[in-house]
């Protein structure tokens, strides 16, 4: 089986990085990619919001020491999860991320390629 996804796009912020009840850390990341649609001279741009949740404590603490900022052109390479929750209007909400946690899937800066977390292991 197989479940994997790479995206090539741009940081909507810079990560927020947090502690789990059980000490250790994640990294979350906004991604846009984009594409468009071109009918006679006019172009329509669609861009889609990517939540990206790192686990991989090398590329967490590489994030912590050097923050990408908005903006940067990263790589990702990860799998989809699926999950949900219930709102405070007690409705159930069902949202994708893309999860980096496991060994072959990574994040690149391809704004500073000399300095990944894939380089420094």
């Amino acid at each position: 089986m197989l479940n994997q996804v790479q995206l090539i796009g741009f940081t909507g912020a810079e990560p927020e990085i947090r502690t789990t009840q059980g000490g250790k850390k994640v990294a979350t990341l906004r991604v846009a990619t984009s594409r468009y649609t071109k009918k006679g001279d006019e172009r329509k741009d669609y861009t889609t919001w990517h939540t990206v949740e790192i686990w991989n404590q090398a590329t967490v603490t590489w994030l912590a020491s050097k923050p990408l900022p908005k903006g940067a052109k990263v790589f990702v390479q990860g799998e989809i999860r699926h999950d949900r929750y219930i709102d405070k209007d007690n409705q159930e909400r069902f949202f994708s991320k893309v999860v980096i946690a496991a060994p072959g899937h990574e994040l690149k800066s391809l704004d500073r390629p000399d300095h990944n977390p894939a380089d420094e292991d």
